[in-house]
């Protein structure tokens, strides 16, 4: 594969995505800024603008909205397709965002955030978004909070009944939505989760971890499927939409990360684990793997059709990967 090298952020690119259709994908950075793009061809549309290093980010569903986390001046919320900021939701600089994600439908959104006042708790605060565009002060309802291993990653569970939250020291605690309920507490890694991810049936959770582990869970009982040892701190997992192709499935799964970025300058690239591994989700073993980054890969995002696929690293690029015909044949099951 010869990717497209995309270079318009200053600083590392911390989240990239699709948008639901696969027309567009978006890039997020530390400097502030989150660009989109058309998906095919690659095409730059524009830039949204923050002020704040870029956290996270999420689009509706109809891709009319995008929503911006950063780190310490609030939620921005743009247009996407005029580029209007519409909304700004403003907190204390003493709270910091640290992931936002629409409910499917994109009737809601959650926040969750850092408190780093007296108390140092983490909480989840959840948004019914037509008051957010409406209200000049619109009210938040408080899912849950954690006073020590604070929640750093978090998902919508199927049909939005559930909230699915990871920890900085490697829990998942699955709540309930509307009693707000602890339902299930369980604690897969021994580090930090970076990333969690429904697959497109929400039948298996995906997560990452800076323990080097990617691992498969029964997002019911929160039992391990399946386990991938990286042998790399590991900062993005995600499930190929291929698995429900009904005329080829591909039951693979993505993982990317690399050594700690401190590390980077004194670590040759081929042995700072900054690649991308294919794995193939039923028998545990490593497919293949892309490389071609120079820092730590923070976000992989696969596109609806999964066709291709893209990435975002610590050296401030990302990366569109068309798959080869050959990744089509059985050859690569």
């Amino acid at each position: 594969m010869r990717p497209i090298l995309i270079s318009c952020h200053t600083r590392p690119v911390i989240a990239v995505k699709f948008n639901k259709d696969g027309d567009l994908f978006f890039t997020g950075s530390f400097d502030g800024k989150v660009s989109v793009f058309w998906s095919e061809p690659v095409e730059r549309l524009g830039t949204f603008a923050c002020d704040g290093a870029i956290k996270a980010f999420t689009v509706s569903d109809d891709s009319k909205y995008i929503v911006i986390g950063t780190a310490i001046n609030g939620i921005f919320i743009f247009e996407v397709e005029t580029g209007l900021k519409v909304k700004t939701l403003e907190f204390s600089n003493k709270i910091h965002v640290r992931d936002v994600d629409f409910s499917m439908g994109s009737q809601e959104f959650f926040m969750i955030s850092y408190e780093s006042d007296v108390k140092k708790q983490s909480v989840v605060y959840s948004y019914d978004f037509e008051t957010v565009l409406n209200r000049e002060q619109p009210a938040r309802r408080e899912i849950r909070r954690r006073d020590i291993d604070h929640y750093y990653r978090g998902a919508w569970g199927y049909l939005n009944k559930t909230i699915v939250l990871g920890t900085q020291n490697g829990c998942i605690d699955v709540v309930d939505t509307k009693t707000k309920e602890l339902l299930l507490s369980y604690r897969p890694h021994t580090n930090q989760i970076t990333s969690l991810a429904f697959s497109p049936d929400y039948s298996m959770l995906i997560t990452a971890s800076r323990d080097c582990f990617a691992k498969i869970l029964d997002p019911e009982t929160l039992k391990e499927k399946r386990v991938f040892n990286a042998q790399r701190p590991l900062n993005s997992a995600i499930i190929s939409p291929l698995m429900l192709n009904e005329g080829n499935p591909k039951y693979h799964c993505l993982v990317a990360g690399g050594q700690e970025a401190r590390d980077v300058t004194t670590t040759a690239t081929d042995q700072g684990g900054f690649e991308i591994t294919f794995y193939n989700m039923i028998f545990e073993r490593e497919v293949g793997s892309v490389r071609g980054h120079f820092g730590p890969v923070h976000s992989v995002a696969v596109h609806p059709r999964g066709h291709m696929f893209v990435t975002g690293s610590e050296d401030g690029t990302a990366r569109v990967h068309m798959l080869d015909q050959d990744y089509f044949t059985p050859a690569y099951d």
